[in-house]
C-alpha cells in the first residue's frame, strides 16, 4: 500500500514542533553577527555550557582544523580560529544534537550526515581557495552542512514517505525533487529553509539553503554561498541540475586545487563524525 501523501501545511506544522537551538547557540550567533562582540563576551557565553564547550574544543582540536598546537580553552580557540569559525563549529555541534535527540542514527541518516560533513568541508575549501574572505568561507561551511537539513528532517519525521524516495534517488536522481514536491507539497530545500528560519539563523543562510537547487544562482549575499554549496554537491552527487555555466566563472579553480580540497576533507571525515556523534 503506498504511503499517504502530505500537504505543505502538515510539513510546516511538523517543523514548528522541532526543538529550537540551545539559547547559548542563538546568543552566540547574534553576538558574532553584531560585529561588535568581544572575545570576553563570547568566551563567557560558551563556557556557561560545559557540554557545548567540551564539544567545541574537541572539534577545534581535530585534524579537520589542523591547528599547529592543541587549544585547551575557548579563548585560545577564538584567538586561533576566529569568531566566525567558532560560530560554525558551535552550530554544527548544536544542529547534530538537536536533530539526533540522543537516539541511535540509522544507516540512511548516517549517509545524509556524511554527505553534509563532506559538503561543509568542500564548500569552505572552495570559498577559501577562491579568496572570498573568512566570513564567507565560514558561512559556506554552514550552508554546506545544513543544505540538506530538510532531507534529514523528512527521514526522521516521515520515514514511511521519505525512505522510498531516497532509495529511488540513486537510480533516478533527476526526478527526486519532483517526487518530494508530489509527496510533501514542498522539497527538501524549502523545508531546510523553514528549519533554518525556525532556528533564527541569518537570512543569507536561510536563502542559501532555500535556493541550493534553483536553476540560477541568486543575487546578493547568498550568491557565493549557494555557488560553493552547488559545487560541493556536484563533487558528491550526479544528476541534479544546477547552473553549471555560472559556477566556473565564480569558481575558477584548477583540477589540482579541487582534488586537494576533496582529499583533505575526505581524510578527516571519520574523525569529525566520531566527535559529533559521540
Amino acid at each position: 500500500m503506498p504511503a499517504m501523501l502530505l500537504s505543505r501545511r502538515e510539513v510546516e506544522a511538523a517543523v514548528k514542533t522541532l526543538r529550537p537551538l540551545p539559547r547559548a547557540v542563538t546568543q552566540l550567533i547574534e553576538l558574532v553577527e553584531s560585529e561588535t562582540a568581544t572575545i570576553e563576551q563570547m568566551e563567557t557565553l560558551i563556557n556557561a555550557d560545559p557540554v557545548l564547550c567540551g564539544k567545541i574544543l574537541q572539534v577545534a582540536n581535530s585534524a579537520y582544523y589542523g591547528l599547529a598546537r592543541q587549544v585547551n580553552s575557548i579563548r585560545s580557540a577564538l584567538m586561533l580560529l576566529g569568531a566566525h569559525a567558532i560560530k560554525g563549529i558551535t552550530l554544527s555541534v548544536a544542529a547534530v544534537a538537536t536533530l539526533r535527540t540522543g537516539r541511535a542514527v540509522c544507516e540512511a541518516e548516517q549517509r545524509l550526515w556524511r554527505h553534509a560533513f563532506l559538503c561543509a568541508g568542500y564548500a569552505q575549501g572552495i570559498a577559501q581557495a577562491s579568496r572570498w574572505g573568512m566570513r564567507v568561507a565560514e558561512d559556506a561551511h554552514i550552508v554546506g552542512l545544513l543544505h540538506d537539513l530538510g532531507s534529514l528532517f523528512l527521514l526522521t519525521r516521515f520515514p514511511a514517505q521519505y525512505r522510498p524516495l531516497l532509495e529511488r534517488a540513486a537510480q533516478e536522481p533527476a526526478q527526486f525533487l519532483e517526487r518530494e514536491l508530489r509527496t510533501f507539497g514542498c522539497d527538501h530545500a524549502d523545508i531546510g529553509a523553514m528549519i533554518a528560519d525556525h532556528w533564527n539563523l541569518p537570512e543569507r543562510i536561510v536563502q542559501a539553503i532555500a535556493t541550493h537547487h534553483a536553476p540560477f544562482l541568486p543575487e546578493g549575499d547568498p550568491r557565493l554561498l549557494v555557488a560553493a554549496a552547488m559545487q560541493a554537491d556536484q563533487w558528491e552527487e550526479e544528476g541534479f541540475s544546477s547552473p553549471t555555466q555560472e559556477l566556473p566563472m565564480l569558481i575558477p579553480l584548477s583540477e589540482e586545487v579541487c582534488n586537494q580540497i576533496r582529499q583533505r576533507v575526505g581524510a578527516h571525515l571519520e574523525t569529525l563524525s566520531q566527535i559529533l556523534f559521540a
